[in-house]
């Protein structure tokens, strides 16, 4: 410090403030945004890791999805949030909590918030999606059904750990989101396909719903929903999910 002006308990104290912000942030959840659109999920050089704040997950999203788990067309979106520690990412080991005996799995496309924004008009919303990827929404199907019948929350059927497993997220510049196509095998086999098109709430309606209640922040994710077809998992299951195109993640069951 030999020379300078600032004043020691300055300079000692920016230095703590910068160890500070950089722990926080490697301590905290992200979501890789690629420069380019490709579809390999795993790891790609270029582009920025964002802190994920928030994740909000659309329930019953796709009619026949409703219909297989018995449920009627929601009227206006369901929406229900994981915490960002759920999230882990491609080639990840998921383990199967020890109080579940029916650990689900559930495909879906999603998308990440660029900018802050708040009472979000549907016709602007577009300008708010920086990315998007495929993700998997894994639930505790048991646990959630015996907290629905007894009319309590379900929070830890869907945002314990590892339960938001996501790809890579890539550029959404000129995608037309109504070709999205997304699949999911498992051990190789089909489990999953569906199509964004056939959504209920489209991801304009979606975050024009969500920003009249929530303030949207820079990296928030938001799943769409799934398509039918989900299913259970077991100890040593592979899993590889895709945005067909542009985005692929692979998850083992462990």
């Amino acid at each position: 410090m030999r020379g300078s002006s600032v004043p020691p308990q300055l300079w000692l104290s920016g230095i703590l403030e910068r160890n500070a912000t950089l722990f926080y942030i490697h301590h905290m959840k992200t979501v890789h945004l690629t420069k380019t659109s490709s579809s390999k999920g795993g790891s790609a050089s270029g582009g920025e890791d964002i802190v994920v704040p928030k994740i909000f997950c659309i329930g019953k999203n796709y009619a026949k999805h409703a219909a297989e788990m018995k449920s009627d067309v929601p009227q206006r979106p369901v929406v229900f949030m994981k915490p960002s520690s759920a999230i882990v990412h491609d080639g990840a080991k998921v383990s199967i909590p020890a109080m579940t005996a029916d650990l689900h799995h559930e495909t879906e496309v999603y998308f990440v918030i660029g900018k802050e924004g708040k009472e979000i008009r549907k016709e602007d919303a577009r300008s708010y999606i920086a990315a998007m990827g495929i993700g998997l929404d894994l639930t505790l199907r048991d646990l959630q059904t015996e907290l629905k019948n007894a009319g309590n929350p379900w929070l830890i059927s869907k945002g314990f750990d590892g339960s938001a497993p996501i790809s890579n997220a890539v550029p959404v510049d000129g995608v037309d989101f109504n070709s999205l196509e997304l699949s999911l095998t498992v051990n190789g086999k089909l489990r999953q396909q569906g199509s964004y098109k056939n959504t209920i709430f489209k991801i304009e309606e979606v975050i024009a719903f969500i920003s009249q209640l929530f303030t949207l922040e820079r990296g928030d994710l938001i799943f769409t929903g799934t398509p039918e077809g989900v299913a259970k998992l077991n100890h040593g299951d592979k899993l590889h999910a895709e945005l067909i195109g542009h985005a692929s993640l692979d998850v083992v069951i462990s």
